[in-house]
Formats: structure tokens, sequence, C-alpha cells
């Protein structure tokens, strides 16, 4: 019952991002003229116009939005799932609180390094594919040396 609930939610989740990104790009790639800004080279002080899409902020922004909104789905979830753990074995708890611990302790921790907002979420991403990519080949790698 409850798994054909969290199946329900992550597919609206998915067809909802994916209807947003279809009219964000389509507004990026077919809707305005580019935009100039203009840049000054501190050495030469001369004047460049660089041109970009009208709507490339607004890009920019929902691919960050779908970010955050996808981890904090999945801390919403492990977090259910530990509590739901607690009746029925410790081991589970303990793994799934871990989970959260370290994910938690990414974020405070990019958070503290970067800069500014944009570079946290940067950071952030860039960390946390990377560690997906490094999980996956080393199950990938396990699984090949188990069999």
């Amino acid at each position: 019952m409850k798994a054909d609930l969290y199946t329900k939610i992550s597919k609206y989740v998915l067809y909802g991002f994916a209807a947003l990104i279809v009219v964000v790009f389509a507004l990026f790639f077919c809707v305005g003229e580019p935009l100039t800004i203009e840049q000054i080279s501190e050495a030469t002080n001369e004047r460049t116009e660089l041109s970009y899409p009208k709507f490339t902020e607004l890009s920019l922004y929902l691919c960050y939005a779908m970010f955050v909104v996808a981890l904090l789905l999945v801390l919403v979830f492990e977090t259910a799932a530990a509590i739901k753990n607690v009746m029925y074995s410790t081991a589970g708890l303990l793994k799934r609180t871990v989970r959260i611990v370290i994910v938690a302790l990414a974020v405070v921790g990019l958070y503290f390094v970067s800069p500014d907002n944009v570079d946290f979420l940067i950071y952030l991403q860039y960390s946390l594919f990377g560690i997906a990519a490094l999980l996956m080949v080393g199950s990938l790698l396990i699984s090949k040396m188990r069999s």
C-alpha cells in the first residue's frame, strides 16, 4: 500500500518536472530576442557585448529548483523510512540514520566552504553527482566480483 503511494508521488513529481522542463526550454529556445550585457576588461578597459538567450536565468533556476526538490524528497522519504524501521529493526535504522547524517554533513560543509549561494548549489550538485557515480561504479564492481 505504502509502496504504491510512493510510486504515485514520484510518478506525479516526474510528470510535473517533465512538463515544466518542456515549457521552460521551449521559452529558452523559441521565445524572445537575445539579451546583451556589457563586459569591461580590466586589463585593457575595452567594452565588449555578450549576447545570451532571454530565459537563461529561468532555465538555471529551474535546474537548481529541481535539484533542491529532489534532494528534499530523498531526505523526507529516508527520514520516514528510518522512523518506520524503529519498530522493526535497529540495524536498518542505523543504516538510514547514517545516510541522512552524511548528506546533512555534506550540505552544511559545502555551505561553509562556498563563497555565495549559487556556488553552494553548484558545489553540492557536483559533489552529490560524483558520490552517486562512485557508488554506482563500486556497486557494479562488487556485483562482478561476487559472480
